[in-house]
């Protein structure tokens, strides 16, 4: 019985901690929602979540891994959409449009989550780019993710024999990463619209992608 109670005790622990996390996660989602970024403070952020702001710091060590904290969850959703969705379309995928239109979708639900929250994404990579924190390096690891799916993608084709003869799928799949990282970057620097993410994006991939499948109708 003894042994049963300590078992018991570090899962409720962590059941706790699980909890105070996501109270902190979605106080900041709502904080910065509703005053932005830069007026928000950590101290309002514990007394939304109701912890104290010593409790918080045990979580995150500043307010930038509060904005990774809460994007990264919600980027981890989205990739969980795009396996789902790429292994969905994967058995009935045979021309090189089918995997053209693959790529295209892995990417496009990246622009679609962009959308969401135009200003704390375009932070979110930025600090993922420069933060040097454990939350930092889990932004890379989504980049690393989707660069991953696209060559999964990529390879099939290339077994399939649809590829053109010695592409190197990584570097086409990290390119089309850097297409996306370069075009958020941008945005607010060129004045261009968010929504207008997709359609830039779009293009560029078109002429990376496109014409590694000389089999493709133009």
């Amino acid at each position: 019985m003894q042994e049963m109670q300590r078992d018991a005790k570090p899962g409720l622990r962590d059941r706790a901690m699980s909890e105070r996390r996501d109270r902190i996660r979605a106080a900041a989602e709502r904080l910065f929602a509703e005053q932005g970024y830069e007026n928000t403070t950590t101290k309002q952020i514990a007394e939304e979540a109701e912890v104290g702001e010593a409790t918080l710091f045990r979580y995150v060590s500043n307010k930038r891994e509060l904005l990774l904290l809460m994007l990264g969850d919600g980027l981890d959703q989205t990739l969980r959409m795009i396996r789902d969705e790429d292994a969905r379309r994967a058995p009935s995928c045979a021309t090189p449009q089918d995997f053209v239109d693959r790529v295209y979708a892995i990417h496009q639900a990246r622009a679609e989550f962009y959308l969401t929250d135009p200003d704390n994404v375009l932070r979110y990579l930025q600090f993922g780019l420069t933060a040097g924190s454990t939350l930092g390096l889990e932004s890379i690891r989504q980049g690393d993710e989707v660069i991953a799916i696209t060559k999964a993608v990529l390879d099939t084709a290339d077994d399939a024999g649809l590829l053109l003869p010695g592409v190197s799928t990584q570097a086409a799949a990290t390119n089309c990463n850097g297409i996306y990282i370069h075009e958020v970057l941008r945005t607010p620097v060129r004045d261009y619209q968010p929504e207008s993410l997709w359609d830039r994006m779009r293009a560029r991939l078109a002429a990376q992608i496109e014409p590694l499948f000389p089999g493709l109708r133009t």
